[in-house]
């Protein structure tokens, strides 16, 4: 789940995420409701997903913006295709950005939060309320210290899913040799399950704070997922 965060952290720094659950999680309603909004989702994790992304990002001087399509059925490399603006309209710093984009062919790892069974052993109760129950819990990642990160986890009791999940830092770390991530705040938002299938992302915002090639940075991406379209691709093709 935490990946494709960590890697977009190392990437702002040049350009510019149930088999149980601890007792302390929780009372177990809410519990239960966790363990099956997680399943919900691994139980669908696979498939892959086409989808529409609109991209902005800023580092406080320039700003970028896009509307591309991600179709895993195409070709890798070929994946990502640019719907507006034109490529020709872009400058060097956006195509740069965009060729970086372009690269990741496992672009619909985000579309689920498959990967938070991972780490909802160690997730603890915040506050629970007849209608929603916040858990937190630790990220223990290879480009961060166990210590580092944390993740809140908000469940919508009602629905039954996930709606949020907010990764925060809690001391700078590196994501990378020459790269510092001072604070590091992203919040992703999930919209809520249709005729029985899966919690699906709607927008993820992330802000991130650091020092790269000896300069101090700072930016905010936000991202919107519209037309998401699941494609029954058989498990040897998921590259997922």
């Amino acid at each position: 789940m935490t990946k494709p965060i960590l890697r977009a952290a190392a990437a702002a720094c040049f350009f510019l995420a149930a088999p149980a659950l601890a007792e302390t999680a929780g009372e177990p309603a809410s519990a239960a409701l966790l363990m099956q909004a997680a399943q919900k989702a691994k139980d669908f994790a696979q498939y892959r997903y086409a989808y529409t992304l609109d991209f902005w990002t800023s580092d406080g001087e320039k700003e970028i913006s896009a509307k591309l399509r991600f179709d895993p059925r195409l070709e890798e490399g070929e994946r990502w295709t640019l719907l507006a603006p034109a490529a020709e309209d872009l400058d060097k710093k956006a195509r740069k950005a965009l060729k970086q984009m372009q690269k990741n062919d496992s672009g619909d790892e985000p579309i689920l939060y498959d990967g938070l069974h991972e780490m909802i052993d160690d997730a603890e109760l915040v506050s629970d309320t007849e209608t929603e129950a916040v858990f937190v819990a630790p990220v223990d990642e290879e480009d961060a210290p166990r210590d580092a990160l944390e993740v809140y986890i908000t469940l919508d009791k009602t629905a039954g899913y996930i709606s949020a999940i907010e990764l925060k830092s809690k001391q700078p770390f590196k994501p990378a040799a020459v790269a510092k991530v001072n604070a590091l705040n992203q919040i992703q938002r999930f919209s809520a399950p249709e005729e029985g299938g899966p919690a699906l992302i709607a927008t993820s915002e992330t802000q991130v704070e650091g020092e790269a090639m000896f300069k101090s940075f700072a930016s905010t991406t936000r991202q919107v997922f519209s037309e998401i379209e699941r494609i029954e691709m058989p498990a040897e093709e998921n590259d997922g």
